[in-house]
């Protein structure tokens, strides 16, 4: 009998200490049936698609089906097969109560996914999703009844509008954006005030719908003619000097980045900070505006119209289209959303009018900056401030001083940039500071309302 190795021991003992590492592995990763998540509640659907993610990290998915069970038996949504190595699917399943023949009511969905046990050479394992739902095909109903609509391009507008009871949600669309509708300023509690804002960089003739969605998922939409109002945008070339680039853009890069921003051979990039300030942090802190934007207390506390800094002089207005040089060389083009506003160093800065401040701190290029709430989706913002002298929560009034105007961010002189936003869209704040705009644009609005519909029954 040949005499057996060392080598050849430790070779052997090598070899079944992989086989029992990869059964491990194998049976860890197998023994994990699939999993199944749902985008949304599933307590209602209709005849909108909802989202359904399978996904197993064994040797993936084998298939999938989807089917609803009532008493009248069986109504199969999605039935799918899977090539072998597929991980991971979003299916989107829409009811069609026609083709399946179901009507609204109760019923019960079920999601089976199931993998490939051992690379297919057992039965694989199973998951299963049920949940008992209603479903309801019928969209709720939503009538306009505020009047015509005059808006101006970059500017606000309202709409006054009633929904059936079913709805659960409500707004207005235009372009890719939507825009929350108030309940609760009406004695009918169906009646829905609507700010939203016609952008500044969207197109002549978007359509502007009125949206309504119930529980499971339907909605119903009515569209909102209107008239739409030139605008008169400023264009201007901006040359980067170096005295610019050192003293405010290469600090605020640093402040910003954590580190400075430095050429190969170890010199100041100016180029590199100025594109990474003026296009990244922009992005980022006109992000962070339409976030705090977006959550705007349901309550309007505004009171007439807003205020101008007083005493002040307008530089920059709102949405001047800007084009930056260096070297001769037009290296960027932005926006500018507000109004530059200036009077003395470090003058008071008050509020426009009343409302509860929602933000306060350093912004990247906008600096120190506070922002008002004045509810239902309005806020103004108040940038490139020395100091600020109020916190968040805190509840002011009209022409409470909020802080100083200052350099601060990329301001070159010292000055107040003021805007205006409606659920994080900024507007041309020139409207809010109209008296006359506001009585024909939102309070004529608002009091023909409550003269003609404020007690009639719902739509349905």
């Amino acid at each position: 009998m040949p005499k057996v190795s060392g080598k050849q021991v430790a070779a052997a003992f090598g070899i079944l200490l992989l086989i029992v590492a990869l059964i491990k592995v194998i049976s860890i990763a197998e023994m994990s049936p699939p999993v199944i998540s749902t985008e949304r509640d599933m307590k209602s659907l209709g005849a909108e698609p909802f989202e359904v993610t399978v996904s197993d990290k064994g040797t993936g998915l084998s298939k999938v089906r989807i089917y609803l069970l009532d008493t009248y038996g069986e109504s199969v949504l999605v039935e799918k097969e899977y090539k072998r190595g597929t991980k991971t699917d979003v299916i989107s399943v829409r009811i069609n109560p026609e083709k399946l023949g179901i009507k609204g009511g109760e019923s019960e969905l079920f999601i089976e996914a199931t993998d490939r046990f051992m690379s297919g050479l057992f039965p694989g394992r199973k998951a299963v999703f049920s949940q008992k739902v209603t479903l309801d095909f019928i969209p709720p109903e939503v009538q306009e009844l505020s009047p015509m609509l005059y808006i101006r391009h970059g500017g606000a507008g309202v709409v006054i509008y009633k929904v059936s009871e079913d709805a659960v949600s409500t707004g207005v669309r235009i372009k890719d954006l939507f825009f929350e509708g108030y309940g609760g300023y009406f004695e009918d509690p169906l009646i829905y005030l609507s700010f939203f804002a016609y952008p500044y960089d969207a197109a002549k003739g978007e359509k502007i719908e009125i949206i309504a969605a119930d529980a499971a998922g339907n909605k119903a939409t009515e569209s909102v003619y209107y008239r739409l109002l030139g605008s008169t945008y400023v264009k201007d070339e901006i040359a980067l000097s170096e005295g610019f680039l050192k003293k405010k853009v290469l600090p605020l890069f640093s402040k910003v980045y954590g580190y400075a921003s430095l050429t190969d051979d170890g010199k100041p990039d100016f180029r590199k900070a100025f594109l990474k300030i003026n296009n990244e942090t922009r992005k980022e802190n006109d992000n962070r505006i339409y976030e705090v934007g977006r959550q705007s207390g349901d309550k309007m506390l505004w009171k007439g119209k807003f205020s101008q800094l007083p005493n002040s002089k307008v530089g920059a207005t709102f949405a001047d289209h800007r084009e930056y040089l260096m070297d001769g060389e037009v290296i960027d083009r932005q926006y500018h959303l507000g109004y530059d506003l200036s009077v003395t160093r470090k003058y008071p800065v008050t509020a426009s009018n009343s409302g509860v401040v929602v933000f306060a701190e350093h912004l990247g290029i906008y600096g120190n900056t506070v922002i008002i709430d004045h509810g239902m989706g309005v806020m103004t913002i108040y940038s490139h401030l020395t100091s600020m002298d109020v916190s968040v929560g805190d509840g002011v009034e009209k022409e409470t001083r909020v802080g100083r105007t200052g350099t601060t961010g990329l301001a070159v002189g010292d000055h107040l940039h003021f805007g205006v936003y409606v659920q994080g869209v900024p507007v041309r704040p020139l409207e809010w500071w109209d008296a006359k705009w506001i009585d024909d644009n939102i309070w004529y609005k608002i009091n023909y309302v409550k003269k003609n519909f404020a007690t009639r029954e719902a739509p349905r």
